[in-house]
């Protein structure tokens, strides 16, 4: 019995699904759906590749040229991530439709730019990265946010977090609506903001102290970068220990480090690293000698 509920349940969903798909073809209204394959399927005369889109049970497809004016490598990074799209055409007979998500994204720009307000905290979707900056899409409106934007925590490359198609919280920092003289509008966020600020519970650190980290970057030149245990985005660096066994000095290794000075007005803290004795001994006996 579950079973031919669920059954006329999935009925109902698709046609549902019809009439909004036949009413985003005739109004340009915006939809989203999930995108759950990729094929290459020809369109016109020639073969495209194309996000395969599934809304209330109907498929659909998005072609590569039709998802962004920016240029990706390729769209496997895309799947199970929720796109919007307007309907450019229906198959009634094959029971698919193809999507364009360039035009939803220009509908959402355009509604975006009458309703956003300063202080309201929006998605932003990845359209593509580099080492220190995300280029987002905020309802459709194209944005840049540097690393310093993005997190307390110095994140060195923002390739290693985040992928082309995520979506992170924002908060709209500046916003001028498009004029003639700057048709492109002015738009900038933060994502930082919208967390903790670590730097607030500096107070239960004192100098003189010491505490456990994690090792959460080492550089070659500047030095070994570490994570306070029990507040996260408190960073420390400290140079490298002399003599130290290289095995210990890894990303996500516990180590103590010692507070030397707290430093409020630039917000930063001079330390050292205090390895075991066994440690640099270690290092020792292979012969390791670690620059610092």
């Amino acid at each position: 019995m579950r079973q031919i509920e669920q059954r006329f349940d999935n009925v109902g969903d698709e046609k549902l699904g019809w009439a909004d798909i036949k009413e985003s073809q005739r109004v340009k209204q915006v939809l989203y759906a999930e995108a759950i394959g990729l094929e290459t399927l020809s369109l016109g005369d020639k073969k495209e590749e194309m996000l395969k889109l599934n809304y209330k049970g109907v498929f659909g497809y998005l072609p590569k040229s039709r998802i962004d004016n920016y240029e990706f490598k390729g769209l496997h990074h895309f799947l199970g991530k929720e796109f919007e799209f307007v309907v450019e055409m229906v198959d009634i007979e094959g029971h698919w439709f193809l999507a364009d998500r360039i035009q939803a994204l220009e509908v959402s720009a355009r509604r975006f730019w009458k309703s956003a307000k300063v202080g309201q905290v929006m998605v932003g979707f990845i359209r593509g990265i580099d080492m220190s900056r995300l280029y987002l899409l905020v309802e459709g409106v194209p944005v840049v946010m540097n690393r310093e934007e993005v997190s307390y925590s110095y994140i060195e490359d923002m390739r290693s977090e985040f992928e082309i198609g995520d979506t992170l919280d924002i908060k709209i920092t500046k916003l001028e609506a498009p004029t003639e003289e700057n048709p492109s509008g002015l738009l900038e966020v933060n994502a930082k903001v919208l967390s903790r600020d670590p730097w607030g519970q500096i107070g239960d650190y004192k100098e003189g102290g010491s505490y456990t980290a994690v090792i959460t970057k080492i550089h070659p030149e500047h030095g070994v970068f570490l994570e306070l245990v029990g507040v996260s985005g408190l960073t420390v660096r400290t140079n490298f220990p002399p003599n130290a066994n290289p095995d210990v000095l890894k990303k996500g290794k516990k180590v103590t480090v010692k507070i030397l000075e707290i430093n409020h007005r630039d917000r930063r803290i001079k330390a050292i690293t205090i390895l075991p004795q066994r440690s640099i001994n270690a290092g020792n006996r292979r012969g390791v000698r670690v620059i610092h």
